[in-house]
């Protein structure tokens, strides 16, 4: 128990984690979207987002190519956690201006709208 509040508390404990986990807010997302509105790399996305579903936060699902992330807290610890800390980011600017770029987000080529993937077509794409 002690282990996985150690762990989940680390994964928290991060800026880039937690404006992913208010962009998840809005809705599921793959990583090439995370990575063009954070302005950060597609591998270091991958390693955050790792970290939040190792410590029960996020889950990610195989559509076509492309793994989407999307909240789903494992317990109800996590949810309690989740709860605490997106009341807590909505209230901050910087974040609700990361959820308009989101909402902006124009929708690629015909094979990743199919594959849920909602994100510019000049965004490259890892494992596509």
């Amino acid at each position: 128990m002690v282990k996985r509040l150690a762990r989940r508390l680390k994964a928290l404990a991060d800026g880039t984690r937690l404006r992913i986990l208010g962009l998840l807010s809005v809705r599921p997302c793959c990583v090439c979207e995370l990575a063009a509105i954070l302005e950060v790399s597609q591998p270091t996305v991958t390693r955050h987002l790792q970290k939040l579903a190792d410590a029960g936060f996020v889950r990610a699902e195989r559509r076509g190519f492309f793994q989407i992330y999307s909240l789903h807290p494992e317990d109800e610890e996590a949810a309690a956690f989740l709860s605490l800390v997106l009341g807590r980011l909505s209230a901050s600017p910087e974040m609700e201006d990361l959820r308009e770029r989101l909402r902006r987000l124009e929708v690629g080529p015909p094979f990743l709208r199919e594959a849920g993937c909602g994100c510019p077509e000049e965004v490259e794409h890892e494992g596509a």
